[in-house]
């Protein structure tokens, strides 16, 4: 396990980071490297010796051996998990990037990496401290997580139809008080199932097959043979002369109506299997408001002389539409007033000033919205949390565990 990890890790950062400006980048995943993994992973416990030695020699140190035992499932979540850590680039290397490129200025290598190590280790540190709150409590579901839960279940099913892997046999029970009394409800629960499952006539397994093949089949349609599937619009292919048509519904304009076969381009902001349907619900009616009324209107009524740039776009203008010019407002790399004020005021298009304000809006209007609606059940759970109660049985075995020193 410590080697596949260390290894897709290693990999996996370098090739995204590497690829991450390039036109057309590059992206290891972290499902990737689970389907990887595995039979990559049953072959080094078949092939490996079993042989124990000490990591010291004659000095001593622990037994280790480099084939523990057969491929399992936590072995394989936590190389997963190990690289769904690397798998994203650091936000951080823009700054680096962009001072050098677009301002002359060269940090060193020492100050970018600090800068890097620093801003990624506070992510990390911050849900370390914070586990109490944010992962033990039973009420803390991360629906994303359950997507990656059921992979490894359905990768790691032992029989053809996964009975044996959902149903909990009560007779065989162990332990008693409230944590034999929840496996028990648990068995119920799948018992009654039961009859449902044995109905079943293709096994998880099996139909995950059926799913990543299609997928792989479809994908090469949108992508290369047919790439107007990425963003169809009807109303364009209707009158593709006329250029309200195409700012109102064009794949470069709002997008009215436009329909995507691409499943990438469908779920690039967030994935419709693993978000909940009100926040899917909230998202959409926001959008289609912010985005379909609201900003076709302060367009064509001209608001803030709108007409004067595209009606998408993230360029940055003078007054009468041309391209702004940020070397002739700076000295130094530093805006210079004089020059700004002879030069003229930077103008974005009526779309980016809206959404830019919208987000400035939303971040108080979170703070809010959770205060109102939700401030009771965070305070209760705070409390929980501290009193150590209402822990269920996954946190209760994960107790057996030592735990990561606070500091």
């Amino acid at each position: 396990m410590w080697f596949l990890a260390l290894f897709f890790t290693l990999l996996v950062s370098f090739v995204n980071q590497f690829f991450y400006l390039r036109q057309n980048p590059v992206s290891i995943t972290y499902t990737v490297v689970s389907h990887i993994s595995l039979p990559i992973g049953k072959f080094l416990a078949r092939v490996l010796p079993t042989t124990k030695f000490r990591i010291f020699g004659s000095l001593g140190g622990p037994l280790v051996s480099l084939n523990p035992g057969p491929f399992n499932i936590k072995e394989h979540a936590l190389i997963g998990t190990a690289v769904a850590c690397c798998s994203g680039t650091a936000y951080a290397v823009d700054i680096v990037i962009l001072q050098k490129k677009y301002y002359g200025e060269d940090q060193g290598f020492m100050a970018g990496f600090m800068l890097v190590l620093t801003t990624q280790v506070t992510g990390f540190s911050l849900a370390g401290v914070l586990r109490k709150f944010l992962v033990r409590p039973p009420s803390m579901i991360w629906p994303a997580n359950l997507v990656t839960v059921a992979l490894f279940r359905t990768l790691h099913e032992s029989s053809e139809d996964g009975d044996e892997d959902d149903i909990i046999d009560t007779d065989h029970i162990q332990g008693e008080g409230e944590q034999g009394h929840e496996m028990k409800q648990g068995s119920r629960a799948s018992s009654r199932f039961s009859g449902i499952r044995k109905k079943r006539k293709v096994s998880r397994l099996r139909f995950f097959t059926y799913v990543s093949l299609g997928s792989f089949i479809w994908y090469w349609f949108p992508n290369y043979i047919f790439p107007t599937l990425t963003a169809f619009s009807i109303l364009c292919w209707i009158n593709p002369q006329n250029v309200i048509l195409s700012q109102l519904t064009g794949s470069n304009g709002l997008g009215i109506g436009t329909l995507s076969f691409d499943w990438a381009t469908s779920t690039s902001a967030l994935s419709p299997l693993v978000t909940p349907w009100w926040a899917q619900v909230n998202i959409l009616v926001g959008f289609v408001i912010v985005a379909w009324i609201i900003a076709p209107i302060v367009y064509y009524s001209n608001l803030w002389n709108s007409k004067n740039f595209p009606i998408l776009t993230a360029g940055l203008f003078r007054e009468d539409g041309t391209p702004y010019d940020k070397a002739m407002v700076m000295t130094n790399n530093v805006l210079h007033p004089v020059k700004y004020e002879a030069y003229g005021p930077l103008r974005m298009d009526s779309f980016f000033a809206l959404t830019y304000g919208i987000g400035f809006a939303g971040l108080t209007a979170t703070l809010t919205h959770v205060a109102l609606y939700h401030g009771k059940d965070i305070r209760d759970q705070w409390r929980a949390a501290i009193a150590m109660k209402d822990h269920d049985i996954h946190s209760r075995m994960m107790m057996k565990y030592k735990e990561v020193p606070q500091w």
